[in-house]
């Protein structure tokens, strides 16, 4: 590729294009993926990352 703007902003559009493209494909992989529950109340989770002890 010549060593022009245009070459640049074409380099550049199609590294952009590309990892759209990617991110298309992953999304696309993980549409089967179940959502994560949210069984866990949110005081647990705080405490875990804390690390401290919930209050039961």
């Amino acid at each position: 590729m010549s060593h022009t703007k245009a070459g640049r902003t074409k380099k550049a559009h199609d590294t952009e294009r590309r990892q759209r493209k990617r991110e298309l494909a992953e999304a696309l992989e993980r549409g089967d993926e179940a959502e994560p529950s949210l069984e866990e109340p949110i005081d647990q989770v705080l405490s875990i990352e804390d690390g401290t002890a919930a209050d039961d």
